[in-house]
């Protein structure tokens, strides 16, 4: 059906889209809009390089960091920076990027370099008590791959930018975007999506098809998956956590969420209202929009009283010992679970207006309510973790948040094969040293094949072992690094391989170590690689022993 836009002004919002039959739709009209994004995209965020020397160097920080000025001090105005973004929509000033703590939080501050960077003439970022973005000058940006600080080797005009990483510049609609939602009718109905802006931009990037095919490859051991690209065909890419069968699926679904709301964020900066949720779960009428008003139903006795909960969550930590079951709980309907996902899901859905729908699986990340109650349930879980006393800066979270971004990546890239990257290759700086020669090899042997899985683009558990990255960025990212499957273990402990999570998941003795799951980390405790006809041999596994028990030294430039 050929759809039309037009726009008028409403007493309530500043300016709403109204879409009626019979004139070209939402999404023909914003092709131009889409091709601008795309070509924005590939301008300013080509694949990550993680480190930098030499020049000017730059400190680098959570998702909502962005670039400043050349030389430019943080806390100063730097010339062309951008300001950085925390999740409370709170902008530095050009050239700095410092974010207030928000109740999302904006993640990644110790793991995207919160080290001092080396080099001269660079700018320092500073870091806000949140553990929010810094700002980054100078004429490079760096980060490490998860670890405390940026490795050097690498001249400065070769940084490249990883949304997943790095995070989002402002899309150039967040100028003259307006606020609020735009009204989509058909049939008489009246639903609710994000602006046209957003609609062109997840279009392009296929956001809509591949959340679906994240819900559907965590359906493929249940049989229960729809998906349109036969995703579990993709066997190295289907999780073990299924959909609603573990915790640990609860805290993916919390992360893949809360990872898709930051990025928005930073794409729209000036319009986080767009992406920000329900203050608390809805009552009546008024916590509505009002488009919605004169629809309105209560919700049951049951959902209300776990609402409750939910949002009270400070009183009720006892019931959930870790964020997973939290999330898995806030998901799941069950008689254990509170099916509030579900619930909210279905209560503003259209009978004959599903084009956009909450009930339309395959776009209802399109629907404006998609993100008043996703962003409720990332709220109540920041509840809980402030709680738990867990910090926005944890390396479990920003692993988490980072896998979850580069799944929907993988996912997005099979539906549309022209989105992924080409591949990079940029020059590796020269290593020497026991781990370069000696314990690396064995991670990226065609036998082991640890690097498959363990490579920079969307790494398992967030640990790089292998790939187009140097051997500094890995040993960044494994020692004195937590695990996100160890439970309380470290990934590599200098001195200790006894109680180094990566020697014992590779000597196959994680089984017996006595992992107990965390608030942050679960217990996975099979062996790696995961095939009992492949194993490191005796000398693999004594030169990653006896490396760690050396104090898992750094690789060294020639």
């Amino acid at each position: 059906m050929a759809l039309s836009q037009r726009l008028r002004t409403s007493a309530r919002l500043p300016t709403v889209l109204v879409i009626v039959s019979n004139i070209p739709s939402i999404r023909s009209l914003s092709l131009a809009t889409a091709a601008s994004c795309l070509l924005a995209c590939s301008a300013e965020e080509p694949p990550a390089r993680s480190s930098a020397s030499g020049g000017a160097a730059a400190q680098s920080a959570g998702s909502g960091g962005a670039a400043g000025g050349a030389g430019a001090p943080a806390a100063t105005a730097g010339g062309a920076g951008v300001p950085g973004l925390a999740s409370g929509g709170v902008t530095g000033s050009a050239g700095s990027a410092t974010a207030a703590s928000g109740s999302a939080g904006t993640f990644g501050s110790a793991g995207l370099g919160a080290g001092a960077v080396s080099g001269g003439g660079g700018a320092s970022g500073g870091v806000s008590a949140g553990g929010a973005g810094a700002s980054q000058g100078g004429a490079s940006a760096t980060s490490g791959l998860g670890g405390a600080g940026a490795i050097g080797g690498f001249p400065p005009d070769i940084h490249t930018r990883d949304h997943c990483v790095d995070g989002y510049e402002p899309d150039p609609s967040d100028a003259t975007m307006v606020d609020g939602p735009a009204e989509f009718v058909k049939n008489n109905q009246v639903d609710l999506t994000v602006q046209p802006a957003v609609l062109a931009w997840m279009e392009a990037h296929k956001w809509e098809p591949a959340h679906f095919e994240w819900h559907s490859i965590r359906r493929c051991n249940g049989g229960g998956s729809m998906s349109k690209i036969n995703v579990c065909s993709h066997t190295e890419m289907i999780p073990t956590d299924q959909e609603c069968k573990s915790d640990g699926d609860g805290l993916q679904f919390l992360a893949m969420h809360r990872h898709m709301i930051q990025s928005l964020k930073q794409l729209w900066p000036n319009h986080q209202e767009q992406f920000t949720g329900f203050e608390h779960f809805p009552q009546s009428a008024n916590d509505v929009p009002e488009q919605w008003r004169a629809d309105w139903k209560s919700f049951s006795s049951t959902e209300l009283a776990n609402a409750k909960i939910a949002d009270e969550i400070e009183q009720h930590l006892d019931m959930f010992p870790t964020e997973g079951a939290f999330g898995r709980w806030l998901q799941c309907l069950a008689p254990t679970y509170s099916g509030l996902h579900g619930a909210l899901h279905f209560a503003w859905v259209r009978t004959q207006n599903d084009t956009h729908g909450l009930g339309n699986q395959f776009t209802n990340i399109d629907n404006y309510m998609f993100w008043k109650l996703h962003g409720w349930i990332d709220n109540v879980w920041e509840k809980y973790r402030v709680a738990k006393g867990l910090k926005p800066d944890d390396m479990a979270l920003t692993d988490a948040l980072r896998a979850q971004c580069y799944e929907m990546d993988k996912l997005a890239s099979l539906i549309d094969p022209s989105l992924t990257e080409d591949p990079d290759n940029s020059t590796l700086p020269e290593e020497s040293g026991v781990f370069h020669t000696q314990v690396r090899p064995m991670f990226e042997s065609s036998v082991n094949k640890c690097s498959g899985c363990h490579g920079p683009q969307g790494p398992e558990a967030g640990m790089v072992l292998g790939g187009h990255v140097s051997s500094a960025d890995i040993v960044t990212n494994l020692v004195n690094h937590p695990t996100a499957t160890g439970g309380q273990f470290i990934r590599v402990v200098p001195g200790d391989p006894e109680h180094s999570w990566l020697y014992l998941k590779a000597a196959a003795l994680a089984a017996n170590a006595g992992c107990v799951e965390t608030a942050t980390a679960q217990c996975k405790t099979g062996q790696m690689p995961p095939s009992d006809s492949v194993r490191p041999t005796t000398a693999e596994l004594q030169a990653l022993y006896d490396w760690i028990q050396s104090g898992a030294p750094a690789p060294t430039s020639p």
